[in-house]
């Protein structure tokens, strides 16, 4: 069992559950979970530095001023997660990963990978997304406004709503049939 106000270093955690309890003040550097669930797990002013989440449950997890250096989830769900109240560093990678519902609101998320992954519903309001990629991602009802997405990614992902006056495309990459989309914004009709 983990203990607050505790470091691991370069540890493996395999299936284990933390369900719903809070964890305060513990540091994991070079960790790897496997198998895990965080299900409404509350992180409190905990660091996360180069780790790996597979195969891991952590939907409705609470990260308050906590950390994130080079963490990537792989074939994982993080639904409904609100990363606003992250601390700073904030860089994750996405690979396989159903992050539906979450919140990336006014994030700086420049160079994040979106591999293959689930993206629902997911608020990307005012957040950072420069030269981010999408590659193969389904981005349904997800909210763009106020976002930059300027050499972004987004040739192969799919399902995304984007309003071009809105946000700022500048050199984004796009392939058709969903480009097309773009097109709903201006009000012309296709014939």
């Amino acid at each position: 069992m983990l203990k607050n106000n505790t470091e691991y270093d370069d540890e493996t955690f395999k299936d284990f559950s933390l369900d719903g309890l809070i964890i305060s003040g513990i540091s994991f550097d070079y960790c790897r979970f496997k198998n895990c669930s965080f299900n409404k797990t509350v992180f409190e002013n905990c660091s996360f530095s180069e780790s790996t989440f597979d195969s891991c449950d952590l939907s409705l997890m609470k990260v308050t001023t906590s950390l994130f250096n080079d963490v990537k989830f792989i074939d994982s769900k993080a639904i409904g997660i609100n990363y606003a109240s992250i601390g700073l560093p904030f860089e994750v990678s996405f690979e396989n990963t159903d992050i539906s519902m979450s919140s990336f609101y006014m994030l700086d998320l420049r160079h994040t990978q979106f591999i293959k992954s689930k993206l629902h519903d997911v608020d990307f309001v005012k957040t950072n997304l420069q030269k981010a990629n999408f590659k193969e991602s389904d981005l349904l009802g997800s909210s763009f406004s106020n976002t930059n997405l300027s050499n972004a990614d987004l040739s192969t992902a799919y399902n995304y709503m984007i309003d071009p006056n809105k946000n700022n495309l500048k050199g984004t990459k796009v392939s058709l049939p969903e480009a097309s989309s773009f097109l709903k914004y201006f009000e012309m009709k296709i014939i």
